[in-house]
């Protein structure tokens, strides 16, 4: 078999930075009123403003101290699979430009967006992505049909973002030498979700964390990223806080402008896990969750002995556990290469 291409391996503890690593009490990066990414864009439907805040393009929702205003009561998204503007009204998105990264007046979405299919149609299983038509007038729903969902609901999903890894570690070795620390400690999470299990609330990450090293490398075979996320204090004395995210793809498939599966089984492309670490040195790491959704490869450098960069797209994920997937119990797949489940 293929094909979980992470490897296991104890990621070193972060030793310094010269950043304060205080998170200030503002959104969540990506979001409205949060943060804009450091290239500048933000989750789907948010542009970056010239104050580096995430707002709604053409609206004034959200202030530039980020603070978030209540929204008309009339303003809704349209989900529906037909022309959502009004054929009496001459003038209803008269102006609007199929194409030009804005949902505008007339438009049901706009090209490159995508939602979960049963957004559009409740008929539809919720993992599968359903995309916007060359019009934007409707929804693209070709690849709901085939869904094999089997009425599977995802306990919580990660945000669709854009990130670009600006520096790929080129073996494991280097990998754990850490040389572009700075470079790859950031204040926000890329992956964060709440799930509600067994009267608890499971965070991802940590809720102390207040540090998240964000980093990857590649071998000959594959490209393994993580999201490892710390405690600090003003004097950056750190302390590791569980789950890590960690997704690996196969350098084959990594080409610019490949959108790729993610999920466990050898049809899918991407694997995307969620590992919680366990307290004690006689307990293993153990997956708690697999994620399911889809990476587009916005752009990739990787030469053979150098560092490179690595800019990627990622759909909605959908996080369920390991033994109830959109592809059935997947416990052995994970189990065959060395992986053990959190019971």
């Amino acid at each position: 078999m293929k094909k979980i291409f992470l490897i296991l391996f104890a990621l070193l503890l972060i030793a310094a930075c010269g950043d304060d690593p205080e998170i200030k009490s503002v959104a969540v990066q990506g979001t409205a009123g949060g943060e804009c990414y450091p290239n500048k864009t933000c989750n789907d439907s948010l542009v970056c403003s010239e104050n580096n805040i995430c707002v709604k393009n053409g609206d004034n929702d959200i202030t530039d101290s980020g603070e978030i205003s209540e929204p008309d009561s009339d303003s809704t998204d349209s989900a529906d699979s037909s022309d959502s503007s009004d054929p009496t009204d001459d003038n209803d998105g008269k102006d609007a430009e199929c194409g030009n990264g804005v949902k505008e007046t007339g438009e049901v979405c706009e090209k490159g967006e995508y939602v979960q299919c049963s957004t559009v149609n409740e008929q539809y299983s919720n993992s599968n992505f359903a995309t916007c038509n060359d019009f934007c007038n409707a929804w693209n729903t070709d690849a709901c049909e085939d869904s094999t969902q089997g009425g599977v609901q995802p306990l919580a999903s990660f945000p669709a973002r854009t990130h670009e890894l600006k520096y790929l570690y080129n073996g494991l070795s280097a990998f754990n030498e850490m040389a572009n620390q700075e470079d790859e400690l950031w204040k926000s999470a890329l992956f964060n979700a709440s799930i509600s299990m067994s009267g608890a609330t499971y965070s991802i990450p940590n809720p102390q964390a207040n540090v998240h090293w964000i980093a990857a490398y590649y071998d000959s075979y594959a490209l393994y990223f993580y999201q490892s996320s710390y405690a600090c204090d003003d004097e950056m004395n750190c302390q590791y806080a569980t789950p890590d995210v960690m997704f690996g793809a196969a350098l084959s498939a990594l080409k610019a402008g490949e959108e790729l599966s993610i999920g466990i089984s050898d049809e899918n492309q991407v694997n995307i896990l969620v590992e919680d670490v366990m307290t004690t040195n006689s307990e293993q790491d153990c997956v708690m969750l697999v994620g399911y959704g889809t990476l587009k490869v916005d752009s990739v450098n990787i030469s053979a002995g150098d560092s490179g960069n690595f800019t990627f797209t990622t759909s909605k994920i959908d996080l369920y556990l390991p033994a109830a997937t959109p592809e059935g119990d997947m416990t052995a797949e994970l189990e065959k290469v060395g992986y053990t489940i959190c019971k």
